[in-house]
């Protein structure tokens, strides 16, 4: 069949000027990711990550099916960890990478879409975002996986910038290979690192239709039959790399994927704002406290989010602004509806769609006067440094390091440390000095109270850690004196940061310190 089609300009050589640019982005993004990045400590889930690379290859994946993890980006971790022995900030590295990697990408898809201007203006938005910054600084596989649909997007955006290119034979050389490949690769390495990417499925999907449907203003249905072909092909390819590795999380779990997500916080507005702000208005989160820090810059969200709108209405007649609206909006709307029956709703697990909107507000602001525009990004530059700063400053994580430190200079022989959250004992022994004696080698860690006064009454020493490791409800310093009553008052109190203090109790027979 002979088509008389144009190629679109879009697909020439980039220009010198956009390649640096992509670039210069690219670095800022990794040195923002890599500056202190040890600077917070552990939390839980970083601990866990860490225990969990320390199994060998067969524990690994069975302790991540077992959680409902997939086991590829921690055996990547598991590989990197050979060459960073002794240094947890080592296993932090690749998500500085991915995240960096990933404002480039957004930078790539803006700049197809928009123009320089909003490749420019999308990419120092990823760059700068932090939230973005503080999953770059953290020993997980969120950056990993909004890396990869910034991949698959920029392949599924070219499909709907050429339908007709799309709807060939793939084994054609004018076939639009490249869309067809991102898009599929980059979908099935995301679905394969973190079932978070899951609802990627349906936002690109539905994607796929509009583009489908489009077709039909085309005169030969040997386009559309094409189309449908080459789309059938990539769920097929699709189904056959990611179904294995979810039924195999299925059937360790039991069958019970949601069952222990109950410390997510009840849906409310307070928790609408705080997902919208941390993932589109340039805000900052408290790892462990669901709610949104002090921002430097207040006015910046503001206009993020018009100039956001902006680029909404400029799209909106396009149909490459139809799939990225899909790509912003199917994520938080469907999490939105299972939080209805199960609260679901966290930054994190929308972290991706971030990807569309910044690109999105990139086109918004490339509305500007040509003259206004190098103003515009200054700006946006100026501010979102300045935005940034608290990142690097507040403490956003608890400070199990500082609590493991004082416990393994001070526990002795006999002590027991109680702690009041069930995960601290995990966050004590992945945290604790690394060159010093154990706590356990001297002390007990049990979250288990009764045991705890059983050792005291028997003329042992407690240690009462109060301190959450992850998110959830914490108990209050006032309730936990309270229920620790019995063993008198304490003869030390401890702060370690905002979030933890150690309160110590001599033995019964142990006169109190003067």
């Amino acid at each position: 069949m002979a088509i008389d089609r144009k190629r679109s300009p879009l697909n020439k050589a980039w220009p010198a000027g956009d390649i640096a640019w992509m670039l210069g982005i690219l670095v800022l993004g990794l040195l923002l990711r890599l500056f202190r990045i040890d600077h917070q400590p552990f939390w839980l889930d970083e601990a866990l990550t860490s225990q969990r690379i320390h199994l060998g290859v067969n524990g690994l994946i069975a302790d991540s099916f077992t959680n409902r993890h997939m086991p590829t980006y921690f055996l990547l971790l598991q590989l990197l960890s050979q060459f960073g022995q002794g240094n947890d900030a080592w296993l932090r590295i690749p998500s500085a990478l991915f995240g960096a990697m990933s404002a480039g990408v957004v930078f790539a898809i803006a700049r197809r879409i928009g123009g320089r201007g909003a490749g420019i203006v999308a990419g120092l938005l990823m760059a700068l975002s932090p939230l973005q910054v503080q999953y770059g600084q953290e020993a997980r596989s969120y950056t990993l996986v909004t890396l990869l649909i910034a991949i698959a997007l920029w392949g599924l955006l070219r499909l709907a910038q050429d339908p007709v290119s799309a709807s060939l034979d793939i084994r054609r050389a004018d076939a639009e290979r490249w869309g067809w490949a991102t898009y599929v690769l980059g979908s099935i390495a995301a679905l394969d690192v973190i079932g978070d990417a899951a609802p990627w499925l349906l936002a690109s999907n539905l994607s796929l239709l509009l583009i489908w449907r489009g077709l039909y203003s085309e005169p030969s249905t040997d386009l559309r039959h094409g189309f449908l072909r080459n789309w059938l092909l990539s769920v097929g390819a699709i189904i056959v790399c990611c179904v294995p590795f979810y039924a195999a999380i299925l059937a360790a779990s039991d069958g019970h994927m949601l069952q222990n997500f109950n410390w997510i916080p009840e849906l409310s507005l307070k928790h609408l704002w705080v997902v919208a702000g941390s993932v589109y208005l340039m805000r900052m989160t408290a790892v462990v406290k669901f709610g949104l820090l002090h921002t430097a810059v207040p006015v910046l969200g503001a206009m993020v989010a018009l100039a956001g709108c902006v680029g909404m209405l400029r799209m909106r007649s396009r149909l490459e602004g139809r799939v990225l609206l899909l790509s912003v909006i199917v994520l938080p709307l469907l999490i939105l509806a299972i939080s209805l029956f199960k609260s679901m709703l966290l930054p994190r697990y929308i972290l991706w769609s971030a990807v569309p909107f910044f690109v999105l507000v990139g086109v918004g602001v490339a509305a500007l006067p040509r003259r206004a525009l190098p103003v515009a990004v200054t700006a946006l530059f100026l501010m979102g440094a300045v935005n940034l700063g608290p990142v690097y400053r507040v403490e956003t994580k608890p400070r199990w390091d500082m609590a493991a430190a004082t416990l393994a200079a001070n526990v002795r022989p006999g002590d027991t440390v109680f702690t009041s959250d069930p995960n601290a004992p995990t966050m004590l022994t992945v945290l604790q000095p690394k060159n010093g004696t154990p706590i356990e080698a001297n002390a007990l860690v049990t979250s288990q109270l009764d045991q705890a006064v059983a050792r005291w009454k028997q003329g042992g020493r407690i240690w009462a850690v109060n301190g959450r490791s992850a998110l959830g409800k914490r108990e209050e310093l006032t309730a936990f004196k309270t229920r620790m009553a019995a063993l008198g008052t304490p003869a030390v109190e401890i702060p370690q940061g905002k979030e933890i203090t150690i309160l110590m109790f001599p033995a019964p027979d142990e006169p109190a310190p003067n």
